[in-house]
């Protein structure tokens, strides 16, 4: 079968992650119109009315054989569609083309183009206009742009994103309410942005060549990635590579960096985030606590890490991370839902962190208390059995802010001060032991 005309594409995804990602790729390299499927009766209810459809299916979201179903409705149908599936099945691998779930998806991508007698030559003649159209249901927030992006009214095109922008999720449900149902990008570089996703700053978190100080950097960018797309979606399979990447990257920083002075210099990046900064402190901060406690283990050491990275994760703006107290909220400017939301950030976080099973179990008990009460739902409250980790967390955290309060401050007298009250707060020996590893 030869499709020299755009094909349709039938993409039976129901994760919304995977959903964005394999639509953007169909589209933008084969030139395809993706018809977005989420259960097999719905791929049936396409292929009533566009016949000559190809069926794309990702078997890793479901837990029944799906690609076996639909070969069953073809066969019966007597249809010939060509079936590209990506996973295991029961369906004949000599009637329908099978990638292995490891291949990487540039691969799986060149193989369908190859079927399809879709080459770079003549993906070159296609006539597309000078503002290629990326459909907005497969742009995920957190994504980077590589290049500016653009939104069409009125036929006139306004720049909404700069090159180096992250897309945000606030942005996307702005345009969804409006009805925007495409983004545009300069058609030269509609490849380049698909390619510029997880994988690349993945790619480069891994790079052991990294300098510190870009590693940082490089980290706070990813660190935004994996929040937006946690906020929005959750923390999908796609979001936790990304995550794991930061959590790895973050410990590299940490053996590299002697001591906090070190860590601090290399956080005057403006762009760099106060959650992202917050994060990285507590994760260095806890660390050297956790490695001189005999029960401490690598995994203890793993989990800490998960929950520095995670435990924040439903606010979205710097502000929101700042308030010390509930009194401090109550007293506050935010509209209700916000302050609400402040307050019971720690709870809503570990639910989020516990429906993820590949999280170190216990990550989600750390976060619910890293405030100190046992229910996540209040900034001041102080209650008696929080767990070590959680009590190691609360230490880290404050210390943490007392460091960014003392980087930003000339009165060091000042700094000595609150350092001398939190220690006092904390009356535990083991933390004053690694004051001198900690000084700031």
């Amino acid at each position: 079968m030869t499709y020299m005309q755009e094909p349709n594409i039938i993409l039976l995804e129901h994760r919304a992650d995977y959903k964005g990602i394999y639509g953007l790729n169909l589209n933008v390299y084969l030139g395809a119109k993706i018809l977005v499927a989420s259960t097999v009766r719905e791929v049936v209810g396409y292929l009533e009315s566009f016949a000559s459809s190809l069926i794309f299916i990702d078997t890793g979201g479901y837990t029944i054989d799906v690609g076996e179903q639909i070969h069953k409705h073809l066969s019966k149908n007597n249809l010939k569609n060509q079936c590209f599936l990506v996973g295991k099945t029961k369906a004949p691998a000599d009637e329908i083309t099978i990638f292995d779930a490891q291949m990487e998806l540039k691969h799986i991508l060149q193989t369908v183009a190859k079927i399809l007698q879709v080459t770079s030559g003549t993906m070159a003649k296609k006539n597309v206009p000078p503002k290629f159209p990326l459909p907005i249901e497969f742009i995920l927030p957190g994504w980077e742009c590589c290049h500016c992006i653009y939104n069409k009214e009125d036929e006139q095109y306004t720049k909404i994103l700069n090159q180096g922008d992250i897309i945000t999720g606030d942005l996307l449900d702005e345009l969804i309410v409006k009805g925007v149902r495409h983004l545009y990008i300069d058609a030269n570089y509609r490849l380049k942005f698909v390619n510029s996703f997880t994988f690349q700053i993945s790619s480069k978190l891994n790079d052991t060549s990294l300098s510190t100080k870009d590693r940082v950097s490089a980290t706070a960018q990813a660190y935004q990635m994996v929040m937006e797309q946690a906020r929005r979606l959750g923390v999908k399979e796609s979001t936790l590579e990304l995550a794991n990447n930061c959590v790895n990257s973050v410990e590299t920083i940490i053996e590299k960096t002697p001591d906090l002075k070190s860590l601090m210099k290399n956080l005057t990046n403006k762009r760099n985030s106060y959650l992202y900064n917050h994060s990285l402190l507590i994760s260095y901060i806890g660390a050297h606590i956790l490695k001189k406690m005999s029960w401490a283990s690598r995994e203890q050491q793993k989990k800490f890490a998960f929950a520095a990275f995670f435990h924040d994760v439903v606010l979205t703006r710097d502000e929101l991370a700042q308030f010390q107290s509930d009194e401090l909220v109550n007293a506050s400017f935010l509209p209700p839902n916000e302050k609400k939301l402040v307050l019971n950030h720690a709870m809503m976080a570990a639910k989020l962190i516990a429906q993820v099973k590949s999280i170190p179990i216990g990550t989600d008990i750390i976060i619910r208390q890293h405030h100190g009460s046992k229910s996540g739902k209040s900034l001041s409250k102080r209650e008696k059995g929080i767990a070590p980790m959680s009590l190691v967390f609360m230490f880290s955290e404050e210390w943490a802010e007392l460091a960014i309060v003392a980087r930003d401050c000339e009165d060091k007298s000042r700094s000595e001060m609150m350092l001398k009250r939190l220690l006092k707060k904390y009356n535990i020996p083991l933390f004053k032991k690694v004051i001198p590893e900690l000084s700031i």
